[in-house]
């Protein structure tokens, strides 16, 4: 899950991605990832950081990114879950 602060990721994704691109680039090239991105009101920077990162790596988008502005819903959740079950899908050999 990505949260989004002010329209951008969080300091703590912004982090993680910091620390593990250049040792996890090759190892993880055409690996598939899911993208849930919850902000108050917009989401679009979160997801254009995030998927600007994710091609530098090399990685497969394996479903649609769930997007959620506002409280989540039960709609939310089970896309939530359906994209999970996607990611893990496609991590199958």
């Amino acid at each position: 899950m990505v949260k989004a602060y002010f329209i951008q990721v969080s300091g703590a994704l912004k982090t993680f991605f910091d620390s593990v691109f250049y040792p996890c680039l090759d190892a993880t090239k055409g690996r598939p990832y899911g993208l849930y991105v919850h902000g108050n009101n917009d989401t679009t920077g979160a997801v254009r950081s995030v998927e600007g990162i994710t091609k530098g790596m090399g990685w497969e988008k394996a479903a649609d990114h769930v997007l959620v502005a506002g409280e989540p819903g039960k709609d939310d959740l089970r896309a939530c879950w359906e994209l999970g079950a996607t990611v893990a899908a496609n991590l199958m050999p």
